[in-house]
């Protein structure tokens, strides 16, 4: 039986649509080619439910407002990127990701998603990455987590997943380490595969 909890993607106007693609594409139970541990639905939602258009030019619909979100429903909230968060900083956002980290509900956040988990304190105390702690200073001076700065492509700390820009690929690992999506060998042939270009059914299958 798949678990009861959804995870929630968070849309904003620019955001980039391939960073978090390849994590929610594999976790959702939509997806069923491979088998998993586990699969979750994927829940979107926005400060509001009004239309966001991507940095690809997707336009997409929330099924819900921030508000709306329940963290009882909650078994992660995803931030993409976006320099929406640059711009942007509202206070339902972060109060649903300060509710949602007391609960212990781990947080993935990826490039632009990062600074404004650093904007609001939540770097401070756990390892983490970015796009270059001189980068976050900037852009959130209250940042205070320079000591704890990984220069990684993702890193996962206390239920916080922090990536690079780059870093999609093992921001989406972590993903599926955290949520017990599949097994870490299965994870780790995963990333060499793709990093590869190449995928070979055979050797997970175990075939010769």
């Amino acid at each position: 039986m798949p678990p009861s909890k959804s995870v929630y993607l968070f849309l904003c106007p620019g955001m980039a649509d391939w960073e978090p693609a390849y994590a929610i594409s594999l976790l959702s139970d939509h997806y069923t080619t491979i088998p998993k541990t586990n699969s979750y639905q994927v829940r979107t939602f926005g400060v509001t439910k009004e239309p966001v258009r991507s940095v690809g030019g997707l336009t997409i619909v929330p099924d819900f407002s921030v508000d709306d979100v329940s963290i009882d429903d909650v078994a992660m909230v995803i931030l993409p990127g976006s320099t929406y968060y640059e711009k942007e900083d509202p206070d339902q956002l972060a109060s649903l990701i300060s509710r949602c980290i007391q609960a212990h509900i781990p947080v993935a956040a990826i490039c632009g998603g990062t600074l404004f988990l650093a904007r609001h304190g939540f770097l401070d105390t756990v390892r983490h990455t970015s796009a270059g702690k001189k980068w976050l200073k900037a852009h959130a001076p209250q940042y205070r987590g320079e000591q704890f700065y990984t220069p990684s492509p993702s890193v996962s700390d206390k239920g916080i997943i922090t990536a690079n820009p780059l870093g999609f690929l093992e921001f989406a690992a972590h993903i599926f380490l955290e949520l017990d999506v599949f097994p870490s060998a299965f994870v780790d042939q995963l990333v060499s595969m793709t990093k590869g270009g190449y995928f070979d059914a055979d050797a997970l299958n175990g075939s010769e």
